[in-house]
């Protein structure tokens, strides 16, 4: 599996939770072709923009964000939906437990 993010995906990955911008911009600022950039899915189906977002969205905090993207990046298509969403579920609720004694 890969472990890095190309500069390219973290930089789009970034764009897209912080600007206001459409993503064929973003994706031609981020470095991608103008054919790549009229379509979106050839960046974000990648694994490596995958995991540029959870390690975005866990440097922000967002622990459902996170958890969703790093399940995508795993291929966890073998898990029940309910089996996800339970996950998901304990994992919130224990990261508010710890961040709510910290503040």
């Amino acid at each position: 599996m890969k472990k890095h993010p190309s500069i390219r995906q973290v930089k789009y990955a970034y764009g897209i939770m912080n600007e206001s911008k459409t993503k064929q911009q973003i994706a031609l600022e981020s470095g991608f072709s103008p054919s790549t950039a009229r379509v979106p899915q050839l960046i974000e189906n990648k694994l490596g923009f995958k995991l540029a977002v959870a390690q975005l969205a866990g440097e922000m905090g967002n622990v459902a964000m996170k958890l969703m993207y790093e399940l995508q990046a795993r291929d966890m298509s073998k898990m029940s939906d309910r089996d996800l969403l339970y996950s998901l579920d304990v994992i919130s609720k224990t990261h508010e437990r710890f961040t709510s004694k910290l503040l």
